[in-house]
């Protein structure tokens, strides 16, 4: 019977085939590959006037408001009325003064001409007196240039255009050089991008831009870069870049559309794998790959991104199996086997 027992216990005490075996991880791999990379930045815009473009109705002097003759958004062409204004009271008595002066200086003249004809008066002063005149009658001139002299005018549209803003309403006091109206040249507009931060750094000046609208398929055309802004917006946390839109479609939109962009960066070339390989801890972002069956950690840093692919600076190299699925759990040096 002893040497039944000694059998029993040494199988009993013999490790199992499996017992020094690596626990595997089932992943998926994909090879890391050299190529070029196309990337196109996604951003939204609102179509506005191009500040260069927009000219401005202004009041010469103080005045009251007596109606409007056009609304915010209404097409003018030059010389439609805008507004009717009342000169005010401060204004009119001021031209009423520089006339009183006028009139007053003349007199003043032909005194001091008289005067000097009968050798009472000076060469100087009779110089004085044609200065007094000649200075009053400046004054009157500009007093009349400012229409001062009219109890009433029309200020009318000084160039066809979109009204963009309409500053009066009947009633309303208005200091001097106020702008009552702006109107931003129809043909002449610009789209306001918000390109996120990341890509902001991306995009140069000169990029071409594909733009459609999403209310209308039937708009759709192309355009370029003109700036970015080097800082973002607060309320928006957006940076905002400008696109000229051709002459020839301006009149096909509205100010204030919407329109999507899709901005053509330049081409790169290097080492892409599949977005999905990458995974980011504290540490960084990072990718696996598959030696002999086993999977290391290789920190990466991302140049470009496309909907699949991503553009990286690493040690990886062209051939390098990296892990695409399962790579969740893994940890340097675990022991993969490929699905």
């Amino acid at each position: 019977m002893k040497p039944i027992l000694v059998t029993v216990l040494l199988l009993t005490l013999a490790p199992s085939p499996s017992a020094n075996a690596q626990p595997q991880a089932l992943v998926a791999v994909a090879p890391a590959q050299h190529k070029q990379l196309n990337v196109d930045v996604k951003a939204y815009g609102t179509v506005e006037p191009d500040p260069d473009y927009v000219t401005n109705v202004a009041i010469p002097r103080e005045g009251i408001v007596l109606s409007a003759s056009i609304r915010a958004g209404q097409i003018v062409q030059l010389g439609d009325p805008i507004v009717t204004i009342e000169t005010a009271a401060a204004a009119a008595a001021r031209y009423q003064q520089a006339q009183s002066q006028v009139a007053f200086a003349k007199k003043d003249l032909d005194r001091t001409k008289s005067l000097y004809n009968q050798q009472l008066a000076t060469q100087s002063q009779l110089a004085s007196a044609e200065k007094a005149l000649a200075d009053a009658k400046a004054q009157l001139e500009a007093e009349r240039k400012i229409g001062a002299g009219q109890t009433t005018e029309v200020l009318r549209a000084n160039a066809p255009g979109i009204v963009t803003s309409l500053n009066a309403s009947p009633g309303d006091r208005i200091v001097a050089n106020s702008i009552v109206a702006s109107i931003a040249t129809r043909d002449r507009l610009i789209l306001n991008l918000g390109l996120e931060p990341e890509d902001a750094l991306q995009v140069p000046v000169g990029a071409a831009v594909t733009l459609r609208a999403p209310q209308s398929d039937k708009i759709s055309f192309g355009g370029k870069i003109q700036s970015v802004n080097a800082m973002m917006d607060s309320k928006s946390r957006l940076v905002n870049a400008v696109v000229a839109i051709p002459q020839d479609i301006a009149n096909k939109l509205i100010l204030g559309m919407v329109l999507e962009a899709a901005v053509e960066l330049p081409d790169s070339a290097g080492i892409t794998v599949p977005r999905s390989a990458l995974m980011t801890d504290r540490n960084g972002t990072y990718a696996f790959v598959v030696t002999d069956d086993v999977a290391h950690r290789h920190n990466v840093t991302v140049a470009l991104e496309t909907d699949s692919d991503a553009l990286i600076k690493s040690d990886i190299a062209a051939g390098d199996d990296v892990v695409i699925s399962g790579n969740a759990g893994l940890e340097d040096g675990t022991h993969v086997r490929v699905q």
